[in-house]
């Protein structure tokens, strides 16, 4: 019985990468990524009508071999199946979760307030469409601001380097993150949209629900609905104007991926980009631009093995540790 339950914790294991194909709370949940192949087609069939397009059918358009089956590529598929087995062991419980934090919240509140009864009264539609959009909006700016730090700490980017290393741009470049950056990220935004939960709970004694969609929050729904998938990717789809400083559309994180300095540190954000805008890191593109992907001086050659993606960080990170105490010593 006991080798039985061990061939089944493998056999789970195995299987947990394959699963994000059909779990919504996941971004390359199969509906999402067909939802990008449709808007990409939009793109495929515009691009004929201009001129743009040379006659290669849709498939070479949307699938072309040089980037899915690039080396870059095939190293994002193979990181992803190991992490992912690595996140269901160890680094799921490293990262600090929104139900703890809410709990934690609403206890502090209950300590030191007495009953709320100065919360303004609101309808269970008002309630329930105040908290979807409070914790999407906290949740996106702990996303953002942890993206910040990881750009503008010059230890904490030797971890986030992994993700910028990706010489091509495919729907499972998304998953190329080191363990440092997923913990960072996660507790962050956890943090924060756990706060929010906490608030509303303690406010309203749990009256407050969240809209949801498939266990989903209605907004990130329809976010990964929108052609969420092809900000990595090689197809062009940006947003202007407005439009433009309101939310990331796919070319801006494209232009983020970029290892021209013209695009350093900018469009950070995850879905609105209004971060971005007050943090002065927004770069809106007026017409698509040819640009190379990866690290700048070409540093993202050094990121060509598992071992790279999860070992060199932390190399680099202690080197630049030491050198001030090398430069104070010397």
């Amino acid at each position: 019985m006991e080798v039985n339950a061990a061939i089944n914790e493998i056999a789970t294991l195995i299987a947990h990468p394959f699963l994000y194909l059909v779990h919504p709370g996941q971004r390359v949940y199969v509906l999402y990524l067909l939802a990008a192949v449709v808007i990409a087609f939009g793109v495929y069939v515009l691009a004929r009508r201009r001129g743009d397009e040379p006659s290669n059918s849709f498939l070479r358009f949307c699938f072309p071999k040089e980037i899915y089956l690039h080396p870059s590529s095939v190293l994002d598929y193979k990181f992803f199946f190991v992490n992912r087995i690595a996140f269901v062991l160890f680094l799921g419980a490293l990262i600090l979760s929104s139900s703890l934090v809410a709990k934690i919240v609403e206890a502090g509140l209950g300590a030191v307030m007495t009953a709320p009864a100065h919360a303004p009264e609101l309808s269970i539609t008002v309630l329930a469409i105040l908290l979807t959009a409070t914790v999407v909006i906290a949740k996106d700016f702990g996303i953002f601001f942890a993206h910040y730090l990881l750009h503008k700490v010059p230890f904490l980017w030797e971890f986030h380097k992994v993700h910028h290393s990706a010489q091509t741009l495919t729907p499972m470049t998304v998953y190329r993150m080191h363990p440092v950056d997923d913990i960072l990220t996660g507790s962050l935004s956890g943090a924060l949209a756990g706060a929010v939960y906490g608030v509303f709970a303690f406010f309203y004694e749990g009256a407050a629900q969240e809209i949801k969609i498939l266990h989903l929050n209605v907004v990130v729904f329809v976010f990964y609905l929108a052609g969420y998938n092809l900000r990595h990717s090689h197809i062009w789809l940006p947003l202007k104007g407005i439009w433009g400083k309101l939310f990331i559309s796919p070319a801006h994180h494209q232009l983020h991926h970029s290892s021209e300095l013209r695009h350093a540190d900018k469009n950070m954000g995850f879905i609105f980009g209004v971060w971005d805008w007050l943090f002065g890191t927004l770069y809106i593109p007026e017409k698509k631009e040819a640009f190379r992907l990866g690290l700048h001086a070409h540093e993202d050659e050094e990121f060509t093995t598992l071992s790279a993606l999860y070992f060199l960080p932390f190399r680099k990170a202690l080197a630049r540790l030491r050198r001030p105490i090398m430069d104070a010593r010397a």
